[in-house]
C-alpha cells in the first residue's frame, strides 16, 4: 500500500503541475466549486457499507445479496441528488457550466457504487496488493487523459470527463479480479438489518465530506473564481502529507484490527499505528511548509506565487490532522458509528464557525488561518476520543502531538527561517535540498533522543521488516 500511494501521490502531483502550467487559476477554481458540489453526492452511493461490512466480515457471503441491493438503489440515488446539486450550484454560484460539469460526475455514481462490494472483499481478504495495483491503474489513467485533454484545449472539462471512463473500466476489473456476479435484486424487507449502522457511517462520512469542502464554499461565496483557484492549488500542495503518509492506513487497520479479538493487543496495534504516523507526517508536513516557497517557484508558473504563504500557514494544521488520521477506526471497530457521526457533526459546526470568522475579516489568508487553527485544536480532541475506546488515556495521547510537531517545527523552522529572510542569495534548488537534509538530520536525531523506543522500533522495521529492504537482504546473501 505504500509503494501504491507513492505511485499514485508522484502521478498525482506530477500531473498537477501540469495543469498548472496548461490551465489558469480561474479553471481551478471551477473546478474546484464543482468538487463542493459532487463530493456530498459521491459519498452517498456508498451508503457506509464498507465499514460495516469489513465489521461483520466472517457473513460477507451472506450479506451479498442485500448489499448489491443498497448499492443499486443508491448509486440511482446519488446521480439524481448530484443532478439536483448541479442546478442548485449553478445557480448558488452563478455559473451553468457548474451544473454541464456535475452530469458528467453524476454518470459515474451507479459503478462507483457497485465497486464498493468487491473493494471491500479485498479488504477482508487483506489483499492490499490488488487494491494497490487497482488504484494505481485509475490515477495513472485518470491523470494521463486529464493532461492529454487539457493540452488539446478541453478547459476545465478535461477534469469531469476521465473519471467516467476510468470508472467503467475499473468496474470490469473489479469484477473479474474478485469473481463475484452482480445480484439485481433489492431484498428491500431485509434493508433493516443493514441500514441502521449503515446510515450513521453514511452521515459521518457526509459530515466529513462537507468538512473538506467548507472552507472552498464560504470562499466561492465571498471571493472571485481566482482567488478560489489559487486557495485550491494551496490546499492541493499541503494535503500531499495525508496522501503520501497517511491516506492508506486506515484501509489496511481497521480490517486488520477487526481479525483480532485480544483488545489489548488491538490497543497497542492502534497506538504504534498512531505514533509511527505522528513521526512521518509531522516532519513530512513541516517539511512541505518549509519548502513551500522555493517549490512554488521552481515548479509552478508565476501565477501561482501567492500559493506560497497559504500552503506554509496550511501545513501547521495539516501536521495535526495527520497525527489523528486514524481516530475513526475504534469507532468503526467497537460499531459506535452513531457515535462516530456525531461527533463529526459538533466539529463540523466548529469549523464553520471559524472559518466564516476568518474569511470574512481577512480573506483567504483567514480562511487558511481558521482551517489550520481548527485541526490544531480538535485533532488531539478526535484522536483522543477514539484511542479511550480501545483503553487509551490522555496520558499516552498528548505525546503523539507534542513531541513530533514541536521538533519538526523546529528543525525544519529554522531552516526555513536562514534561507528565507538570513541567506538569501541561494539557489532554489540548493535551498530545497539543504532543508530537507539539514532539517531531516536534526529531526532524526531529535526523535532519537525524545523518543528513543519508537526511533528504535521504525528502525527495526525499516531494516528487517519492511518488505523492499527484507527482499534486498535476501537477493544480496543468495548464493
Amino acid at each position: 500500500m505504500l509503494m501504491q500511494t507513492g505511485a499514485t501521490k508522484l502521478t498525482s502531483i506530477l500531473g498537477q503541475i501540469i495543469l498548472a502550467w496548461l490551465l489558469e487559476p480561474a479553471q481551478f477554481g471551477l473546478i474546484s466549486l464543482v468538487y463542493t458540489v459532487t463530493s456530498i453526492g459521491l459519498i452517498i452511493q456508498q451508503f457506509g457499507l464498507n465499514d460495516v461490512l469489513i465489521r461483520r466480515q466472517k457473513a460477507f457471503h451472506n450479506w451479498l445479496p442485500l448489499s448489491f441491493g443498497i448499492s443499486w438503489v443508491f448509486g440511482c440515488i446519488s446521480c439524481i441528488f448530484l443532478l439536483v446539486l448541479g442546478y442548485v450550484g449553478s445557480l448558488v454560484y452563478k455559473d451553468h457550466n457548474i451544473f454541464i460539469l456535475v452530469a458528467f460526475y453524476a454518470l459515474t455514481t451507479p459503478m462507483d457504487a457497485l465497486s464498493v462490494i468487491p473493494l471491500t472483499k479485498l479488504r477482508i481478504e487483506l489483499d492490499f496488493k490488488t487494491l494497490s495495483v487497482i488504484r494505481i491503474m485509475e490515477t495513472v489513467l485518470t491523470m494521463f487523459m486529464t493532461v492529454a485533454l487539457a493540452y488539446m484545449g478541453f478547459g476545465v472539462y478535461s477534469f469531469v470527463i476521465p473519471p467516467m471512463i476510468v470508472s467503467a473500466v475499473s468496474l470490469i476489473v473489479k469484477y473479474r479480479v474478485t469473481h463475484l456476479k452482480i445480484h439485481f435484486n433489492l431484498h428491500l424487507r431485509r434493508w433493516k438489518y443493514l441500514t441502521v449502522s449503515s446510515s450513521w457511517s453514511l452521515v459521518h462520512s457526509v459530515v466529513q465530506r462537507i468538512m473538506d469542502q467548507a472552507d472552498y464554499i464560504v470562499l466561492g461565496l465571498w471571493v472571485s473564481k481566482t482567488i478560489v483557484g489559487i486557495y485550491y492549488m494551496a490546499f492541493s500542495l499541503s494535503i500531499q502529507v495525508i496522501g503520501f503518509v497517511a491516506n492508506n492506513l486506515p484501509s489496511v487497520l481497521f480490517p486488520s484490527l477487526a481479525s483480532i479479538k485480544d483488545s489489548q493487543r488491538a490497543k497497542d496495534m492502534f497506538k504504534k499505528s498512531v505514533t509511527y504516523l505522528s513521526v512521518f507526517g509531522a516532519a513530512f508536513a513541516v517539511w512541505q511548509g518549509a519548502t513551500a516557497y522555493w517549490i512554488v517557484r521552481v515548479f509552478l508558473s508565476a501565477k501561482w506565487v501567492q500559493t506560497t504563504a497559504l500552503v506554509e500557514i496550511l501545513s501547521i494544521g495539516m501536521a495535526f490532522r495527520a497525527v489523528a488520521w486514524l481516530w475513526s477506526t475504534p469507532y468503526r471497530l467497537k460499531g459506535k458509528f452513531a457515535d462516530m457521526a456525531k461527533q463529526s457533526f459538533y466539529s463540523l459546526i466548529l469549523m464553520v464557525i471559524l472559518i466564516v470568522a476568518g474569511t470574512l475579516p481577512w480573506g483567504v489568508y483567514g480562511t487558511a488561518a481558521a482551517v489550520s487553527l481548527y485541526y490544531v485544536v480538535i485533532s488531539p480532541i478526535w484522536l483522543y476520543n477514539g484511542f479511550k475506546l480501545l483503553g487509551g488515556t490522555w496520558k499516552e495521547t498528548l505525546p503523539m502531538f507534542v513531541v513530533p510537531i514541536p521538533l519538526a517545527m523546529l528543525c525544519y523552522g529554522s531552516c526555513w527561517y536562514f534561507f528565507r529572510f538570513l541567506y538569501l542569495g541561494a539557489n532554489p534548488i540548493t535551498a530545497m535540498v539543504l532543508i530537507s537534509v539539514i532539517g531531516s538530520g536534526l529531526y532524526v536525531g531529535g526523535i532519537y533522543l525524545a523518543m528513543p523506543d519508537t526511533f528504535a522500533e521504525i528502525k527495526r522495521l525499516l531494516f528487517e521488516k519492511f518488505p523492499v529492504a527484507n527482499g534486498v537482504k535476501r537477493l544480496l546473501t543468495r548464493n
